[in-house]
């Protein structure tokens, strides 16, 4: 109940993206096909045909299911998907942990893998996010699972399960298709640990086929014609090397990396203890589905700490396997578990911390923006900058209300402003870090109607934050002898 009480607080606090793919290659993609943006106005992935089309589609048919009753805030729309998501992972790895009792064979140990599962600092924001990482890692884990339970019945034979095992497995690589390195390792564990009956394989297959009928489907709803959106991925990001242009890391960049984002020395400790579960558990398919995850990613020169997400379940079980190992193997000293208990207070700080803050900031604006309109159709909204630009640095297409009036205003005296437009109730957003007060157009005074950071936060000037921080500001006009 409190790691679900935890996810439903992230799934609403979390708003916005983790990473531009979360809004760009989902929302936005939905938006296009809800008729709200152009094809245009879309990523350089949309035009190369190469993203798959099944998430968009869900996030199209949620918004058209919550419309249906009534809900017609994109806010609130995605926080159900959010919170939808979090549920579905609570689900499987609650499902898993029940599972892995035969394997940890020990219920403190597996007390411990829900605990990291649920109150990891990073795990409810993660669990809640409705990415390709996520959802790929749900759908795979849970055909796993049907998998697995499946092989323990030793006639081995056709069943709805190894059906709906195939067909989870298969879509999750059409919600992420570098899933399949996890699939490798599983297709390598079945061939060479566990032997299938031919019925079985087929149920599995069978499962499989579904799924591509499914992903090649939503492919075609999405650019309306039929493509091949795996190899397009393939082509453009490996043969023609478009990903290199966001950067090429060596072989050993996980394993140096990783454990620094996820923040020291907790991460250092955990990683440690994966390596002893992988030593103790070198058959389990767990095991093999990590194991060949990491690898065929490291030997990708274009690496992401977030490409690592999808692999949190068998992280935590090898890290308590490891736990467990350690504990038989060497004595606990008192001032182990003493530092163990420091950084488990600092792993929930971090972790409520985590689940309060949007993912990203300026969504936050575009919500307040959002919400304005409802109030005040009649008000203009301007930007304030020096020089043209975009309002924000994505594309917030289906973030903004079309019928709301959204201009520039320029601080630069070469850009022209059309000061007769404005009107008293008039939004002015500056977005550029300023002094306040800022100064109001001539006639005008302003008050201040939104900031995300407290003029608290800003008084605070430790490491410089604020130049590397966007720090907007909204203010409401009125006449200055008003």
């Amino acid at each position: 109940m409190v790691g679900a009480f935890l996810c439903a607080i992230a799934a609403w606090c979390t708003i916005g993206y983790h990473n531009p793919d979360e809004h760009t290659q989902i929302w936005e993609f939905a938006n296009y096909k809800l008729g709200y943006v152009s094809a245009q106005d879309l990523s350089w992935e949309f035009p190369c045909k190469m993203r798959p089309g099944l998430q968009p589609f869900i996030a199209y048919c949620s918004v058209l299911g919550a419309g249906a009753v009534g809900v017609t805030s994109p806010f609130v729309q995605v926080f159900f998907m959010r919170l939808l998501s979090g549920a579905a992972a609570l689900l499987v790895y609650w499902k898993w942990s029940i599972w892995l009792e035969r394997d940890l064979k020990d219920p403190i140990a597996v007390r411990w893998m829900r605990i990291g599962l649920l109150f990891f600092w990073l795990m409810p924001y993660l669990n809640v996010r409705f990415t390709s990482e996520n959802t790929a890692a749900i759908c795979f884990f849970g055909g796993l699972l049907l998998l697995v339970q499946s092989l323990e019945n030793q006639k081995n034979t056709l069943s709805g399960k190894l059906v709906l095992a195939g067909l989870l497995l298969g879509l999750s690589f059409f919600f992420r298709y570098q899933i399949a390195f996890a699939g490798i390792g599983l297709a390598a564990w079945l061939l060479l640990q566990n032997r299938l009956v031919l019925s079985s394989w087929a149920g599995l297959v069978f499962g499989v086929l579904l799924a591509v009928g499914i992903g090649l489907a939503t492919d075609f709803w999405l650019y309306g014609e039929w493509v091949v959106a795996p190899y397009n991925y393939y082509f453009y990001n490996i043969v023609e090397e478009k990903a290199a242009g966001f950067g090429v890391w060596p072989f050993w960049w996980y394993f140096t990396e990783m454990p620094v984002a996820l923040i020291p020395p907790l991460s250092i400790v955990l990683a440690a203890f994966v390596l002893m579960g992988i030593w103790r558990q070198p058959r389990h398919p767990l095991s093999w589905c990590l194991i060949s995850f990491v690898l065929a990613h490291s030997m990708i020169g274009h690496k992401e700490v977030r490409f690592m997400y999808s692999m949190v379940l068998p992280f935590f079980f090898l890290a308590v396997t490891g736990w467990q190992y350690f504990q038989a193997k060497y004595t606990v000293k008192k001032w182990m578990a003493k530092t163990f208990v420091v950084l488990f207070w600092l792993n929930m700080l971090l972790m409520v911390f985590r689940i309060f803050i949007p993912a990203k900031d300026v969504v936050t604006y575009a919500e307040f923006l959002w919400n304005w309109y409802r109030k005040h159709p009649d008000s203009t909204v301007y930007f304030v900058k020096e020089a043209p630009k975009k309002h924000y640095e994505l594309k917030l297409s289906f973030y903004e209300n079309p019928a709301q009036i959204q201009k520039s205003w320029f601080t630069d005296s070469m850009y022209k402003n059309d000061t007769t437009a404005l009107r008293p109730g008039d939004l002015m957003v500056f977005t550029e870090a300023i002094k306040s007060p800022p100064a109001a157009p001539p006639g005008y005074r302003i008050e201040r109607e939104f900031a995300y950071y407290p003029d608290w936060v800003l008084k605070i000037t430790l490491n410089n934050w604020q130049s590397r921080t966007l720090i907007w500001e909204i203010y409401r006009l009125e006449y200055a002898d008003q």
